[in-house]
């Protein structure tokens, strides 16, 4: 057992003061986001550090950068930018939907790739929304543009959809 060391705390104290997995903490003390000392057999972490970590992670953290792709001959991976005005006094309503639409597991397009939606940090009342699928024949396309439509009824009462600017692509290159 480790006697109480003033201002330092274990992986495991870390961990629940965080929130996290005493694996995930390992790993940011092996990333270096998280500063350690090895005491014997333990390692503690200042308390101080711990309080005023953020981890700015979600999912798996990867062990390696992906390569990048190009898009399959038989098909192309399409990309939808929507640039949406939030209405007034609305933001925090929107992100309280948009989490429960996380939750719930819906609105997550078929054959997405990727979704993607941010809040503008030059224009805080414009959002982004990122859609990138891979499409083999138009039913593809249509079937994004249904859910695309059943979202922005959803969020017609947070988001002036009229303002919304569009703009498609398709993918080049991508990871």
């Amino acid at each position: 057992m480790l006697p109480q060391i003033p201002g330092y705390i274990t992986v495991d104290q870390a961990a629940r003061l965080l929130g996290l997995s005493t694996r995930r903490v390992y790993e940011f003390i092996e990333r270096e986001r998280l500063p350690a000392v090895r005491a014997g057999q333990n390692i503690l972490l200042p308390l101080e550090a711990v309080q005023q970590f953020k981890p700015k992670m979600n999912g798996r953290p990867r062990k390696s950068t992906p390569a990048w792709h190009a898009p399959r001959s038989n098909g192309a991976v399409q990309t939808s930018i929507i640039r949406v005005k939030v209405r007034p006094d609305q933001q925090e309503k929107l992100r309280l939907k948009l989490w429960k639409i996380k939750q719930e597991k819906r609105h997550t397009f078929p054959g997405s790739l990727l979704r993607l939606i941010m809040r503008e940090e030059t224009y805080p009342d414009i959002i982004s929304i990122l859609l990138a699928w891979e499409s083999n024949n138009e039913s593809d396309d249509k079937a994004i543009q249904m859910a695309l439509k059943d979202f922005q009824q959803e969020l017609a009462d947070v988001l002036v959809w009229e303002t919304a600017k569009v703009s498609l692509g398709t993918a080049i290159i991508y990871t």
